[in-house]
């Protein structure tokens, strides 16, 4: 019972230093692509006088990078909150394993001996079912799981609405 205490103490304070983490990054992307978008929009209101056109479709364009950065920012921020009831929550699922939770633990160091998952899949999948069992863990890991990918994409469509905004302006003052 003590492993299981250690264990999820040091895993709980890893998964939550994790989540602040992504909480970093989530605001930085927000406010870049914040930045990046509306500059965009603006270059294009001006090139396309203000044309119905541009705010439909540049608003979606300059819209696709601060939403998705939005989402993962908000997904942190939720799960922050949930974040001091995580070591009961890992406590719970250490001590009844069930899938994913079934690893060989050296209790001698403590140390997974079966932690050869290249993904959260299985994880995400046995904790989707217990999510009203274990809300604060179901809510970590989603949260690790699911917001690099939203960041990506923030990333990669702030490069592209940067690009486009970059050649709107070359294209407005030529």
């Amino acid at each position: 019972m003590a492993d299981i205490e250690r264990l999820a103490t040091t895993t709980s304070a890893g998964m939550q230093r994790t989540v602040v983490r992504l909480g970093k990054l989530a605001a930085a992307t927000l406010v870049v692509t914040a930045v990046i978008g509306l500059a965009t929009f603006a270059t294009g209101w001006w090139v396309f006088d203000g044309g119905i056109g541009w705010i439909v479709v540049g608003g979606a364009l300059c819209a696709v990078p601060f939403v998705a950065a939005a989402m993962a920012w908000w997904l942190v921020r939720a799960t922050l909150g949930m974040a001091k009831d995580l070591a009961s929550d890992l406590r719970q699922f250490l001590a009844k394993p069930t899938g994913a939770s079934s690893v060989l633990i050296d209790y001698d160091s403590g140390v997974a001996l079966n932690m050869q998952a290249r993904s959260f899949s299985a994880l995400r999948a046995d904790l989707t079912n217990r999510r009203t069992e274990l809300p604060a863990l179901y809510a970590v890991v989603r949260a690790v799981t699911g917001t690099p990918g939203l960041a990506a994409i923030a990333v990669l469509g702030t490069l592209f609405v940067g690009a486009l905004g970059t050649i709107l302006l070359i294209a407005g003052l030529f």
